[in-house]
């Protein structure tokens, strides 16, 4: 989990201290008005200050319905730290401090978008420092031109300036995320198998235990997965046996346990790929085996090579984008993983045959699972 951080970095002040009960005025809640200036004075050798802070903290947002981790660049003014003497309230004053607001402003958008690309968090606190140099010399350089704004001969050249600058940072701090075609997914699944025509009359129907993965690349699915499962023999069953020496081979066993195994390499394409679910048709080619093993002696098995179609579903109800990073696997842009956990279900179908049993039982094989999947896909970061 990530540790909450706020750096606060004392600006145009030695020593202050901000208790609790201060309110910090950000920019975005409009200009600044004299009664942001909460401390008023009599005298004294300046005018007016105005305190303020610049810093960063990890941000947690709902961008899109899916939660979402990102570092937020922040700055604000403290009311409760900045003063105004009594009878300098004017206007070309006020302006003065508008632009240290801007300036701070400027700064913080400009943190925002380095934080935005940047590869790691371990150079965040290094930016913020450098941030807050850039704003520390240029606030000295302004100051020492206006006189501490009693002086409004530049003035309006440096508001046009600074509003310039703010007209091409975005103020907007919220990601945005532009899907990349590569997924992936992992997932584990409980169903049955429930074999049709000769087959279902000499056997009966199965637990299964599936297990795969896939990835896809836009709306195309590539899938490897498998499925274990035992199932009954419904009768006594002769084997072809082609070797007359074993004679424990000659008959299935009614009521025997046989396990069977599918291994599918299948593809698919996405008929659904949205924030919420997927639907693909899947074609595969499936090795499956059936066997079993009573004694060290009395083995069983057979495997086929058959062809498979079937409709795999999944339901998102948990997605979480990642802290972005670039990625040398697209080109060095910055990357953001969406990880999902779905409820994920299939159906599928495959024609079955074994010929070296006696009365070569054929038929249809459907294969239902329920279960769990893990995976995500890659979004471009903006």
């Amino acid at each position: 989990m990530k540790r909450y951080i706020l750096i606060l970095l004392p600006l145009l002040a030695l020593n202050f201290t901000v208790s609790a009960q201060d309110t910090h005025r950000t920019w975005d809640q409009g200009p600044l008005t004299w009664d942001d200036f909460t401390i008023l004075t009599t005298g004294g050798a300046e005018q007016s200050f105005l305190q303020y802070e610049i810093g960063f903290a990890p941000a947690h947002d709902t961008i899109d319905g899916i939660q979402s981790h990102y570092y937020l660049a922040t700055a604000c003014m403290i009311p409760g730290s900045s003063w105004v003497s009594s009878d300098h309230r004017t206007p070309e004053l006020l302006r003065y401090h508008q632009v240290v607001f801007d300036m701070l402003e400027v700064e913080r958008r400009t943190l925002q978008r380095a934080l935005n690309t940047a590869d790691n968090t371990k150079s965040f606190n290094n930016m913020l420092h450098a941030s807050s140099d850039r704003l520390n010399t240029r606030i000295a350089g302004f100051r020492r031109r206006t006189q501490d704004g009693s002086d409004t001969t530049d003035l309006a050249a440096f508001e046009q300036q600074v509003r310039h600058e703010l007209s091409l940072l975005p103020a907007t701090s919220r990601p945005s995320y532009t899907p990349q075609p590569f997924g992936f997914c992992a997932y584990f699944s409980l169903g049955a198998s429930c074999p049709f025509g000769s087959m279902g009359q000499d056997f009966t129907p199965g637990f299964t235990i599936g297990y795969g993965f896939d990835f896809s690349w836009n709306r195309h699915l590539f899938n490897i997965e498998a499925y274990m499962g035992n199932l009954d023999a419904r009768k006594q069953l002769a084997l072809l046996n082609t070797d007359p020496t074993i004679q424990s081979l000659d008959n299935f066993i009614k009521g025997q346990a046989y396990s069977f195994s599918n291994f599918n390499i299948g593809y698919g394409f996405l008929l659904l790929d949205n924030l919420h679910m997927q639907l693909a048709p899947v074609a595969a080619l499936s090795i499956r085996s059936l066997g079993t093993l009573r004694t060290q002696t009395d083995r069983f098995s057979y495997t086929r090579l058959e062809p498979a179609v079937g409709l795999t579903f999944r339901y998102h109800f948990w997605q979480q984008n990642s802290f972005p990073r670039y990625s040398a696997l697209f080109g060095n842009k910055r990357i953001s993983e969406r990880d999902r956990i779905s409820l994920h279900s299939k159906v599928m179908l495959s024609y079955t045959s074994f010929p070296r049993i006696e009365g070569s039982p054929a038929g249809l094989y459907l294969t239902t699972v329920v279960g769990i999947a893990f995976g995500g896909r890659y979004h471009n970061v903006e």
